[in-house]
């Protein structure tokens, strides 16, 4: 720990100001927490949540809010009622954690208040968007062979397997995945080597992710005309739905071509996060009895103790090869580069990357 760590008083952090609104800000270094740690940011992915809240589909309690929450940090400091995980936790040790609302991470610094696989703790407050949130986040030491660059995406693989965890398809199911964004290839990959299903299809518009859904899970990739064409209703046991907010043709809508597809008592999982109203085909599903579902955000339902499981197992599904980090990775963005960050967040929509890391590394 350097004296120019211990004495900051102020760091940087990219605040958005409102809808697509965003600056630059000096703001005060976080205090460590008692029985937390203070983290020196590494690398940060974004995240379709960060473009939701970017864009406005997601909405703070107040602004200014910082984005940012496939957090990599370098512990700095620990608190003196710090509880360490099993295996211990040093100053210099790197931490990934995982929390439902817990933004923060476009800055220099940032504290977390850790729960790590086999402790139980909870501190639970009623949060502003209709459930339980705890104060605490799962959290997981990074080993030294799994890169900068790579760990952050420990944490959307602990919500897609969270998700899919709470429901996940049965051997030999025939496996759809909606959109091939980041978060699908990562569910699509850990369904297709972990859960023995008879097969992984995928839906996106984008001929290169279909290229690349392939290269990764998925037996059959599919442009959705080809799909609607090509794909005989009744055909799926189970569907991971990985799409942003959808607007446009109710008849063309690609969740409902899914549920058409999908068998009488078929599964339907929901990932993404919006407080945009979206459309789901309700006669299709009470026709069928479509059970649809999703891991609840709510800690008194999936306790965080609960997710400090899954974050552990994320991580070793990274290290393992289960999911391909190297191929996951896009670009890398300096933090210091405003005008690029900005502009990642306003395209990101329109962009086949996979994931853009944000890097505060010096």
């Amino acid at each position: 720990m350097t004296a120019t760590t211990v004495h900051t008083t102020t760091m940087k952090a990219l605040q958005l100001l409102g809808p697509r609104k965003t600056v630059m800000a000096e703001i005060p270094k976080p205090v460590t927490p008692d029985d937390g740690l203070l983290m020196k940011t590494r690398c940060v992915s974004i995240c379709s949540t960060d473009i939701s809240m970017f864009e406005g589909n997601l909405f703070p309690s107040e602004y200014p809010v910082i984005l940012g929450h496939e957090y990599l940090g370098e512990v700095v400091d620990i608190g003196p009622g710090f509880v360490p995980p099993a295996d211990g936790l040093e100053v210099g040790d790197r931490v990934v954690y995982w929390g439902q609302t817990d933004f923060g991470g476009f800055a220099e610094y940032r504290t977390v208040r850790p729960i790590f696989a086999g402790q139980v703790k909870e501190d639970v407050f009623w949060a502003d968007r209709n459930f339980h949130d705890d104060r605490r986040a799962a959290a997981v030491k990074v080993p030294p062979e799994l890169a900068d660059t790579h760990a952050s995406f420990i944490e959307p693989a602990t919500g897609a397997l969270r998700a899919i965890l709470t429901h996940p398809p049965q051997i030999g199911d025939r496996v759809l995945v909606l959109g091939t964004g980041p978060i699908g290839v990562i569910a699509g990959s850990i369904i297709k080597r972990l859960f023995a299903p008879h097969s992984v299809a995928s839906v996106d518009s984008s001929p290169d992710r279909n290229d690349f859904a392939r290269r990764q899970f998925s037996d059959a990739s599919y442009l959705p005309d080809r799909f609607v064409s090509d794909v005989e209703e009744n055909t799926f046991d189970y569907v991971f739905d990985a799409l942003p907010p959808i607007k446009g043709d109710e008849e063309r809508d690609p969740r409902r071509m899914a549920m058409r597809r999908l068998k009488p008592r078929g599964k339907y999982v929901l990932y993404g996060a919006s407080q945009e109203m979206q459309k789901f085909d309700t006669w299709l599903m009470l026709a069928k009895g479509i059970t649809v579902g999703s891991a609840p955000f709510d800690v008194t339902s999936f306790p965080m103790y609960k997710s400090a499981g899954v974050i552990a197992a994320a991580m070793h599904m990274l290290t393992s090869g289960v999911i391909d980090a190297p191929a996951l990775l896009s670009r890398v963005i300096p933090f210091g580069d405003h005008d690029r960050l900005v502009s990642v967040l306003e395209n990101y929509r329109g962009t086949t990357d996979m994931k853009t890391v944000i890097d505060f590394r010096d």
